[in-house]
């Protein structure tokens, strides 16, 4: 991301802006771009970045704790006088009231903000410890904290290792630098992340151990501010610290973490451990951690068990052969169909104003019986309101016949996300799948979908399964760096579709062999590969380095 730094001296003493308003302190920093363009007319503003609206981020540091606006995200949507947009801007200060030393922590945590869209990890709500000291996302006195491992994990930076199934026994070195990671097959934005930490080395020192293991549990669709603390399916941080000794304490608006939260010799985390290795829906993941020792003064070992995909992680089910049999009758342009059009711009919309009675369903003939075990759903991508109709409650019906459903095989609450989110139900077969929007959030009368998917495997073919088996895609090195190879045992058409870490697409190109695609272009981070047949589709994760 590109950026620059700037100084500008304010006309009045820091005590007159302390006094005033947050909506007329940030005027200060209008007239501080505006000296910026007056002062530098050959400056090229066309080198910055700019955000997701198309607007400049703005962050401004303070010598002081004025202006008002400081220490805080403001979106001011302003149109300076060269013509450029600043939609976002970030005040912070060198010394903040409560410091009493320099501490460039307000400074860093903005910038976080600013540069690299990291959310907060404390509760804005303040009725909950959020991440506490683990991270300069959430904070704590006196120094500045490390960033912590999801958010590595997440931007792929310093060294991120995602151990294969089986047994490894792994030394990892606290260097802030090393992460482990293990993902939900299912959901790439949910996993576990572990890091060493010292509390001798910078940023650490309000860490509760010499030495230990602090572990994350990571749902990168929930909201961004820590303001969910029941530890419910629902109901969870985006980053949880995994307090080893069970008290969920930081939910609990104990300020502040303890010895209890880490993982040192003696302890493990696994399926019967509380808190256990559980994905957030209740599924077992099968991790375990456990035979924890230290090697040396800054390093620590232990031995991870990684399960295999189970063995039903159908691929998904081409949606060539689909048909709508009915639908709530939608807004113009955007009926039902739109739904699995494998393009996430385009989305089924029952509009603001219907009179529609709720459920809001559709209906779908997938050409042939199926049996099922997974269902995907992918709201529009609007992450701003207005919401368009973002479904909260729903269930999914699946029969041979579309004028009996009989019991709907599951039934849940989705995250008021764009990101897409899975679906996981008792193997069901059926030709028709009927998907009922019980209700969006905020009582919105609309109902939006970007994407439906499903994983399944033709009921025709479940007996000979094992002896005529799919030939398996292959996507490799993992991870990458300039080039990737798509490795197809027969000669067929492939829709090659890699999606960046917010599920928008970035390449897309048709192969009918294995093939080399090209990545050069591509930012460092992580990516969804999808390939997709007639015959089937696959999901794969790769990290570009």
């Amino acid at each position: 991301m590109e950026h620059d730094i700037f100084f500008y001296t304010a006309p009045l003493p820091a005590s007159y802006y302390a006094t005033i308003t947050w909506q007329e302190g940030i005027q200060l920093w209008r007239d501080a771009l505006e000296y910026l363009i007056l002062n530098n007319p050959t400056y090229n503003w066309n080198s910055l970045s700019t955000n997701e609206s198309g607007g400049l981020n703005v962050m401004i540091i303070s010598s002081s704790f004025a202006p008002a606006g400081s220490g805080a995200c403001h979106y001011p949507s302003w149109t300076l006088s060269n013509g450029e947009l600043v939609s976002r801007i970030y005040g912070s200060v060198l010394q903040a009231p409560w410091e009493n030393n320099l501490n460039m922590f307000m400074t860093l945590h903005e910038s976080g903000h600013g540069i690299f869209g990291l959310p907060d990890t404390y509760d804005t709500q303040y009725n909950s410890g959020g991440t506490s000291f683990y991270t300069l996302m959430s904070g704590g006195l006196p120094k500045v904290e490390p960033i912590g491992a999801p958010f590595k994990v997440l931007n792929n930076w310093g060294y991120i290792i995602e151990p294969t199934e089986g047994v490894h026994i792994i030394t990892l070195e606290a260097d802030g630098d090393s992460v482990i990671v293990f993902r939900n097959p299912h959901d790439p934005f949910e996993f576990f992340s572990i890091e060493a930490r010292n509390q001798n080395t910078l940023g650490n020192e309000l860490f509760p151990a010499d030495l230990g293991l602090l572990l994350w549990h990571s749902d990168h669709k929930v909201s961004t501010s820590n303001t969910l603390e029941n530890m419910t399916s629902m109901q969870h941080y985006m980053h949880s610290i995994e307090q080893r000794d069970g008290l969920f304490e930081l939910e609990n608006n104990i300020v502040g973490g303890n010895l209890g939260d880490i993982y040192l010799p003696g302890t493990e985390f696994g399926i019967s451990t509380t808190p256990n290795t559980n994905w957030w829906d209740g599924d077992a993941s099968g991790f375990e951690l456990y035979d924890i020792q230290f090697v040396g003064s800054n390093k620590m070992q232990f031995t991870l068990n990684i399960p295999p995909i189970h063995e039903d992680h159908y691929p998904e089910i081409s949606q060539s052969n689909w048909l709508v049999v009915s639908e709530t009758p939608a807004q113009l342009g955007y009926d039902a169909s739109k739904a699995f059009d494998n393009n996430l711009d385009t989305y089924y919309h029952v509009s603001w104003g219907n009179t529609e009675p709720r459920p809001h369903e559709i209906v779908l003939d997938l050409g042939d019986e199926y049996t099922i075990n997974e269902f995907y759903y992918t709201a529009n991508k609007n992450n701003m309101p207005p919401w368009e109709g973002r479904i909260e409650d729903y269930k999914i019906y699946i029969s041979n016949d579309f004028n009996n459903w009989g019991t709907e095989v599951t039934e849940g609450t989705f995250f008021r996300t764009g990101i897409r989110q899975y679906v996981l139900f008792p193997e069901t077969s059926g030709q028709y799948v009927k998907f009922s929007a019980i209700n969006s959030f905020d009582a919105d009368v609309r109902t939006s979908i970007a994407e439906i998917n499903l994983r399944g495997i033709l009921s025709s073919t479940i007996d000979v399964a094992d002896n005529h088996p799919i030939a398996e895609f292959k996507v490799y090195p993992n991870p990458a760096s300039d080039f990737i190879n798509i490795n197809i045992p027969r000669n067929e058409n492939v829709l090659v579709e890699i999606y960046n870490c917010n599920l928008q697409l970035v390449h897309a190109e048709s192969i009918n062999q294995s093939s080399v695609i090209n990545i050069q272009n591509l930012a460092n981070g992580m990516y969804v590969v999808k390939l997709k047949s007639h015959l089937k589709c696959e999901l794969f994760k790769c990290i570009k380095r």
